[in-house]
């Protein structure tokens, strides 16, 4: 009886161990994960121009 959250396979590893290697590292899921860092480079971007030259935007 495999125990409640126990992941696809359970080699002993810790359980954040077992997520980066499966959902953040994996090769199938590079595309989606390149997405959600373009989304989060595009958005801290945002947030650095607008708090350094948001001034520049109002007249």
């Amino acid at each position: 009886m495999k125990a409640i959250g126990s992941g696809s396979y359970n080699d002993g590893s810790w359980a954040i161990t077992r997520f980066f290697r499966n959902e953040i590292f994996s090769a199938e899921k590079f595309g989606a994960n390149l997405g959600v860092m373009y989304g989060v480079g595009v958005f801290a971007g945002a947030v650095y121009f607008l708090e350094n030259f948001g001034e520049l935007l109002v007249q």
